[in-house]
């Protein structure tokens, strides 16, 4: 085709109208993004925890736990334990037993400090004859990444409200 100055005009097709090429080229520079190297894999989480109870009666417990990733963001964790519950004629054996679900909102350590939020069940026995079980609500901050644990604040409510320092052991790939 010519144009009006006499130049001959040879009609090219797009880069898109070609998708053979279009994908050869994405092939060629295409290189896996920082989120793409994480790989999820799911272990176990030791947890050990101190926590203090303001119940019908007050207590102190040294608990021990797991948990497991369901996901990157979502921890499902038991743990078990046992202490002093302070009654008004001695102290007695308390015991207390946890299953909770944790949304964590940095589940990548791209901060120092890690939120989470979560719930689950809760059974205790403060030296009573019965025991009671009820619904647990959780909140909680991961702090610094350590070498072998990780430490944690916990605030919750669930037969009773408590207070809670949490070592996780450390994660190599995310909280």
């Amino acid at each position: 085709m010519r144009s009006a100055l006499g130049v001959t005009i040879r009609r090219t097709r797009c880069l898109a109208a070609n998708p053979a090429l279009w994908l050869a080229l994405s092939l060629a520079v295409s290189r896996p993004l920082g989120a793409q190297l994480i790989t999820f894999v799911p272990r176990t989480q030791p947890e050990l925890r101190v926590e203090g109870v303001a119940a019908r009666h007050t207590a102190a417990l040294a608990m021990a736990g797991a948990n497991i990733p369901l996901g990157f963001y979502v921890r499902a964790g038991a743990s078990l334990g046992a202490g002093t519950a302070w009654m008004p004629d001695g102290a007695r054996l308390a015991t207390r037993a946890d299953l909770t679900v944790r949304f964590l909102l940095d589940p990548f350590f791209e901060n120092t400090w890690g939120p989470y939020a979560g719930g689950g069940l809760t059974v205790r026995r403060d030296g009573s004859d019965r025991a009671a079980a009820g619904v647990l609500f959780v909140l909680g901050v991961e702090g610094r990444r350590g070498r072998s644990w990780t430490p944690s604040v916990e605030a919750g409510l669930g037969e009773g409200a408590r207070l809670a320092v949490v070592l996780r052991k450390t994660r190599r790939n995310g909280r």
